[in-house]
């Protein structure tokens, strides 16, 4: 119950802007040139 009740607090925070809704960080991903430059050390 305490759960939920802590979801939807945080909700409706989020919903009237008292919060900033949480980002994710994209995850880096390695371009095609990093692999060829690392095949040649």
């Amino acid at each position: 119950m305490k759960a939920w009740l802590n979801s939807v607090c945080w909700n409706l925070a989020v919903a009237l802007g008292f919060v900033e809704p949480p980002r994710l960080q994209p995850i880096p991903v390695r371009a095609e040139r990093d692999k060829v430059a690392a095949r040649r050390r």
